[in-house]
């Protein structure tokens, strides 16, 4: 093998480096973006719970704001 193959060879095996280093950045930058997007749904999907059981439960506005409250602070000590 000469000297000129070789440097073909390092500058491709880089070339393919970048490239998949960029698509990694790409498809991080995809995961944040839907991460947060799960984050919003989640904290919809738990406005709609509890409106639901306030409806059935007729709960006082008040205690619709503690268990709001309440669930959001049991979550963030889940996480």
């Amino acid at each position: 093998m000469n000297k000129e193959t070789t440097i073909i060879s390092i500058t491709d095996i880089i070339e393919q480096k970048v490239k998949k280093e960029q698509e990694l950045e790409k498809y991080e930058a995809q995961l944040k973006d839907l991460l947060n997007k799960k984050f919003w749904l989640v904290k919809d999907i738990q406005i709609h719970e509890f409106i639901i059981n306030a409806v059935r439960n007729e709960i006082t506005p008040q205690a619709f704001i503690k268990g709001l409250i309440k669930a959001e602070l049991k979550k963030n000590k889940d996480e």
